[in-house]
């Protein structure tokens, strides 16, 4: 027993040493994650889609918006956006099953840092009134 709280101390001590190469770590890159998406509004359109939109961040590069069919459900990736040239803030979901189904979505805004994208906190679930 004594033998094994001496080599967690030890692998502990060593541990802290360690470099931090992840570019994607704020202390490596001095970069914090973007803040969550605002102002998201999820609508049904005429043509049995969903048009979702929301407040366009400055900071971020792109975005990612994932999709459930319950609220508390697997949230899948169905789209990232990355902004360009263009301040892209909508998306019309055209793969959708209305009236028969309902979807609940949520967002994240990220940036690029190093060529992999560093995504912050995803939104709470929403969906149409």
């Amino acid at each position: 027993m004594k033998n094994l709280i001496l080599f967690l101390m030890i692998l502990l001590i060593m541990s802290c040493s360690l470099d931090r190469t992840n570019p994607l770590d704020p202390l490596v890159s001095n970069k914090e994650a973007p803040g969550r998406v605002t102002g998201i509004q999820v609508m049904t359109t005429e043509n049995n889609t969903i048009f979702i939109t929301w407040n366009s961040m400055q900071a971020a590069t792109g975005y990612y918006i994932y999709r459930s069919q319950s609220y508390d459900g697997f949230y899948a990736l169905i789209i990232d956006i990355e902004k360009g040239l263009n301040d892209i803030h909508e998306y019309e979901d055209l793969d959708v099953d209305i009236p028969g189904n309902f979807y609940w979505y949520k967002m994240s805004a990220y940036i690029i840092i190093d060529e992999e994208q560093l995504e912050g906190y995803r939104s709470e679930p929403i969906t149409w009134h």
